[in-house]
């Protein structure tokens, strides 16, 4: 998964595309980035902060990861239908 399929992804569970940071940052946004050191980073930013940091190797590693948190917060919040 890519930056693309997972911004098409996002769109379908029902996140709103503000909250997310597609390859880069974002204040009070879920952000998926290539560090510097060319490791992928998923995590909340807040005040500058990088809260729930989580760093990957790949980009669809961290394009899953961060799919996979949003996923979990819309079944838990009743917008995705449990079949």
């Amino acid at each position: 998964m890519n930056l693309a399929e997972f911004a098409r992804a996002v769109d379908a569970i029902g996140v709103s595309l503000d909250v997310v940071a597609f390859g880069g940052h974002a204040e009070m946004a879920w952000c998926v980035e290539q560090a510097d050191d060319g490791v992928w980073e998923v995590y909340w930013r807040e005040r500058g902060a990088k809260v729930d940091l989580a760093r990957l190797e790949t980009e669809s590693q961290a394009c899953f990861q961060l799919l996979g948190r949003l996923t979990y917060s819309q079944l838990l919040a009743g917008t995705i239908r449990k079949t």
